[in-house]
């Protein structure tokens, strides 16, 4: 795993192209998809993603995708649950400068002008990503509004991901996604029990690489990487574009079809990324889902 930054610059006059610029995206294409890469975006001031609108959209959205959260979290600790502001988050959002809160909008897909938005920007990486790794599937969206200070521990996502700062500043830190950091154990717990944190120790913190986000900047996130983030000390809004491909949903799957034999007593070897044992355990797993053998599916 190799890590790549760029420093932001903002593009020249009519350069805009949406989300990206053209440099934006060769920028993405040469790091994808497994080398990390900071470029710039142009979705900062966009209406959709000021305050009021995004307390708008909280009111709106399913409550049970809209998940209010302590800011003074360590690594190592948990993604700690924490009382909103006000009548709720909505309230919390409105008074994030001084809430000690961050707030998380899951699947912001789920409305409509949110959809159109995510669906153009991905349409404009979609090249790429169709060339390298096929189709993007499962579009996902996450709008986090964070108090100064926040920190959200060390832990990591089984997707792609594409972060934009919006506003605010984010200090925000990747690992490979590899030992010691990210263990096969760790992936056989995590699609049993959803649990995405990682264990931290001490000088950690200088083993990753850094890269500071501020409004305009965007960072790509390789599939499974490791990371922890910090806010700066002024509220942050970011906006995170998250997608699977075939080979990494396989992958997912296999790592199941693993916990499922270790849970019956037989070891099986990781899975690699595209390989056709890999592939064959992917299948395996669906097979005892589709039968309803397989329990929980995470």
């Amino acid at each position: 795993m190799t890590f790549a930054m760029s420093v932001h610059q903002p593009p020249k006059s009519g350069a805009r192209l949406g989300a990206f610029g053209e440099r934006a995206l060769a920028q993405f294409a040469r790091a994808y998809p497994s080398a990390s890469a900071g470029f710039a975006h142009e979705l900062a001031g966009h209406p959709l993603l000021g305050l009021e609108a995004l307390a708008d959209a909280a009111a709106r959205m399913d409550p049970r995708h809209v998940e209010v959260r302590a800011a003074d979290n360590r690594n190592g600790e948990e993604f700690a649950f924490a009382a909103p502001e006000g009548a709720g988050a909505p309230d919390t959002i409105r008074a994030i400068g001084k809430a000690g809160r961050w707030v998380m909008l899951r699947f912001v897909e789920q409305l409509p002008e949110f959809e159109a938005l995510l669906s153009d920007t991905l349409g404009e990486i979609t090249p790429v990503i169709r060339a390298i790794t096929g189709k993007p599937e499962r579009l996902q969206g996450f709008i986090f509004i964070s108090s100064p200070g926040t920190l959200t521990p060390f832990h990591f996502d089984p997707e792609f991901n594409i972060l934009m700062q919006v506003s605010g500043r984010k200090y925000f830190t990747v690992y490979p996604p590899e030992a010691p950091w990210l263990t096969d154990e760790k992936q056989e717990r995590f699609h049993r029990d959803g649990d995405n944190l990682l264990p931290w120790r001490t000088g950690d913190e200088l083993a990753g690489w850094d890269n500071v986000l501020d409004p305009g900047d965007a960072l790509y996130v390789p599939f499974k990487c490791p990371h922890w983030v910090r806010v700066g000390d002024q509220p942050s809004i970011s906006l995170s574009l998250t997608w699977c491909s075939p080979a990494s949903q396989a992958q997912n799957d296999a790592w199941r079809f693993n916990g499922w034999l270790r849970t019956r007593g037989i070891g099986a070897a990781p899975p690699a990324m595209g390989a056709p044992l890999t592939r064959a355990k992917a299948l395996g797993w669906r097979a005892l889902r589709r039968a309803g053998l397989a329990g929980t599916d995470i």
